[in-house]
């Protein structure tokens, strides 16, 4: 009844509008309303229809190390999928990573098989944990802006970062930590804390490394006090209660997961030596030659990048034409680039709100996501020597995707900016996405782009 009342006011208000152009309304209403679920399902469609590609010729029996012929593993799936397989035939595997990513992946094995020509099973949970990523992504970006807008760039920016997509699309231990920890940041934006803890623990079950992703959290956490508190005691009493809140559950989850997996397997005698176990095993990885390393400035040095890593390559020759119809890149994006612009805009803005007496919540926030997740890996590179790769990035990425959104609540040259930077993300999101049929490489060679 309301609607019937609603659309007969509109027709009095605008007898010149036509139905098309209602429709169209309607439609374009519709969009913005619900842009970021349907950019979710539309990137979940895109890597279910892509989830089985490529597939292993070979039976599992002859795939249970890192390399043999028709396995086709992409990239460290020959570390996880034999794992995931000696895991399932309950011998301990893999153990200098935590184990919940590797039992998420053997669900999926479990749920559609595991044989030749069968590797949905590997990658279909990753998929959805990458999917749900894209929409916490936007999510978070909402929470930090006034406009619906900012969330809807930042979920396109980061559903189209290639290195993201692909990470996600594979059987790999970093897109669920991921999703786990951006669930976290989501609840401490929230202020459940508990529920915050909860993703932490379940994120540093994934895989350790997130354990970088807390600042942010400490920095929501404590933000969120300071604006409360009365005294400076009540805010630090304050900050510390919500802390408590959190890491401590975080912390339980994460040894009783890691104690259940031990005890199981007949691991390790505890958590604590299990957690040793892993640190020594990481802190062991030195490289000899820094000219094999990709050092983390050169993650986003648009001038001198790193060398785009071969994670899967087919390579096709037709005549003169050299293509690839499946082809997974561990590759840069000009999203990594806008690090150079979003660091002096977001520092600026944050010296100018200190000065004005203005909120600085957002600022601090995202330059400490940044600094948090990025800077720890020059220290690990040329101090420590120990191995690093671009794919690290992937914790900073929202970062980048949720900064550059919200120049869109400030418009003018920002949202020009915004819309060049999307408009080149995407163009370079099409050239490299990682499988493409006949039609597709057709398209790609008549533009003169690498197919």
């Amino acid at each position: 009844m309301w609607q019937k009342c609603s659309d007969e006011s509109w027709r009095k208000l605008h007898p010149k509008i036509s139905p098309l152009t209602a429709y169209l309304n309607w439609v374009y209403g519709f969009l913005q309303k619900h842009f970021i679920l349907m950019l979710t399902l539309a990137t979940l469609a895109v890597k279910l229809l892509i989830v089985n590609i490529p597939s292993p010729s070979a039976p599992p029996e002859a795939c249970m190390g890192m390399r043999g012929e028709g396995c086709n593993f992409v990239f460290d799936e020959a570390h996880y999928i034999p794992a995931v397989r000696k895991l399932m035939r309950g011998e301990a595997a893999n153990n200098e990573h935590p184990p919940l990513s590797k039992f998420i992946i053997m669900a999926g094995m479990l749920l559609l098989g595991d044989g030749v020509g069968n590797a949905a099973g590997w990658r279909v949970f990753v998929a959805f944990f990458g999917a749900l990523s894209v929409m916490l992504v936007g999510l978070i970006a909402q929470k930090l802006s006034n406009k619906r807008s900012a969330g809807h760039f930042a979920s396109l920016l980061f559903a189209t970062d290639v290195m993201s997509f692909n990470l996600s699309s594979i059987a790999m231990l970093d897109a669920p930590a991921l999703t786990f920890m951006l669930l976290a940041v989501y609840f401490s934006l929230r202020k459940s804390y508990a529920l915050a803890g909860t993703f932490v623990g379940l994120s540093l079950l994934c895989k350790l490394s997130f354990l970088n992703m807390l600042g942010p959290i400490l920095v929501i956490v404590i933000a969120q006090s300071l604006r409360e508190g009365v005294s400076r005691r009540d805010r630090l009493l304050l900050s510390l209660k919500r802390l408590c809140k959190a890491l401590p559950l975080a912390a339980s989850i994460f040894l009783l997961g890691l104690w259940a997996y031990d005890y199981a397997y007949g691991a390790f005698r505890t958590p604590l030596e299990h957690i040793a176990f892993m640190l020594s095993y990481h802190s062991a990885l030195r490289y000899t030659d820094p000219s094999e390393v990709a050092m983390p400035l050169s993650w986003i040095n648009p001038i001198s990048p790193f060398k785009p890593a071969p994670y899967y390559v087919e390579t096709v020759r037709l005549d003169s034409a050299v293509y690839h119809p499946v082809s997974y890149w561990g590759i840069y994006s000009p999203l990594w680039w806008s690090t150079w612009l979003l660091v002096p805009v977001y520092a600026y803005r944050l010296f100018l709100n200190l000065k004005r007496g203005q909120p600085i919540f957002g600022e601090t926030l995202l330059l400490s996501w940044m600094a948090s997740t990025y800077l720890p890996y020059f220290p690990v590179a040329h101090i420590l020597k120990r191995w690093v790769f671009p794919f690290y990035f992937y914790a900073t990425v929202p970062a980048l995707a949720i900064g550059l959104g919200r120049f869109k609540e400030w418009g003018g040259w920002m949202t020009t900016l915004l819309t060049a930077i999307v408009s080149a993300q995407l163009v370079w999101f099409l050239i490299w996405f990682p499988v493409k049929n006949e039609a597709y490489i057709t398209i790609l060679r008549f533009l003169n782009l690498p197919a």
